[in-house]
């Protein structure tokens, strides 16, 4: 990753992403247990996540001894594994593999060390992944006097809404939500604004924290945009198809980031370049 002093967030001069997502999902083996998995990783790259954390969530144990199925509350033990900078993790489950970043140096950067993670895959005889996913997390911070619409094409820009009678102006919170099939996989584009500061998802809270200021200094109205693009069923786990999978979701995901945004928004971001998100 980045150092302290050049950390950055893609190739796009003030690129308004904040954080990245790569996950596949696998069918739970008991050798590709957690902390077997983890095991391998540390074994590849242990010097580049030198913090180890355990964590536990809720998990079902189902008890299949008896007559009837008895469902039990269990503890699912899990690993966090962190850089020096606190800027990349990956963290370790019984049936899936995440590398989230907050910094880093363009899209082919950040495939190339997520792969690298994932090629430990292989060492605990993990051969198929059942689901891969990639996701990207945006805020929007507009200028002094700005607001999160004018960085994005209708229908995020609410343009054409009327103001209902009565009511002072525009809507003061906006959350939209489109769920699109692709021809392998599906693709979920949030959008949603408000007052204050703008935070990752709850599902995304309690990994890295984003390190973004806003250009006003103080709360204001904000945006974020949460995209979200996976492909389902199974495919092998090798490093080439999964390089493949990710390259493809990527395309999708800067294609419709491009779509989605104003030529201000271009304009302000990406001042020269023409490549797309986490380009």
């Amino acid at each position: 990753m980045t150092s302290d002093a050049t950390r950055g967030r893609g190739q796009w001069a003030s690129a308004p992403v904040v954080f990245v997502l790569a996950q596949v999902r696998f069918l739970p083996t008991s050798a590709a247990d957690p902390e077997k998995l983890r095991d391998a990783i540390t074994t590849r790259l242990g010097a580049r996540f030198p913090t180890i954390s355990q964590i536990s969530g809720p998990a079902i144990e189902i008890n299949l001894d008896s007559e009837l199925s008895v469902q039990r509350p269990a503890s699912a033990i899990a690993y966090d594994l962190i850089n020096e900078n606190v800027d990349a993790m990956v963290r370790v489950q019984q049936d899936s593999l995440t590398y989230a970043v907050t910094s880093y140096v363009d899209s082919s950067h950040f495939r190339e060390h997520w792969l690298q993670v994932a090629a430990a895959l292989s060492d605990v005889h993990v051969t198929a992944v059942t689901r891969a996913g990639l996701r990207y997390v945006d805020f929007l911070q507009p200028r002094e006097g700005g607001v999160p619409e004018e960085y994005v094409q209708a229908p995020w820009n609410l343009a054409g809404l009327p103001v209902l009678p009565g009511a002072l102006g525009a809507p003061d919170l906006h959350v939209s939500l489109l769920d699109l099939r692709y021809p392998v996989g599906r693709m979920r584009l949030q959008f949603m604004r408000g007052f204050g500061v703008p935070t990752l998802p709850m599902d995304l809270q309690g990994m890295l924290t984003p390190r973004h200021e806003s250009p006003q200094g103080h709360p204001t109205v904000c945006g974020v945009i949460d995209t979200d693009r996976w492909i389902d069923g199974e495919h092998p786990a090798d490093v080439a198809t999964l390089s493949q999978l990710f390259t493809q979701m990527h395309t999708e995901v800067s294609g419709a980031f491009q779509a989605m945004i104003s030529p201000l928004a271009k304009r302000e971001w990406n001042p020269e370049s023409k490549k797309g998100v986490g380009e």
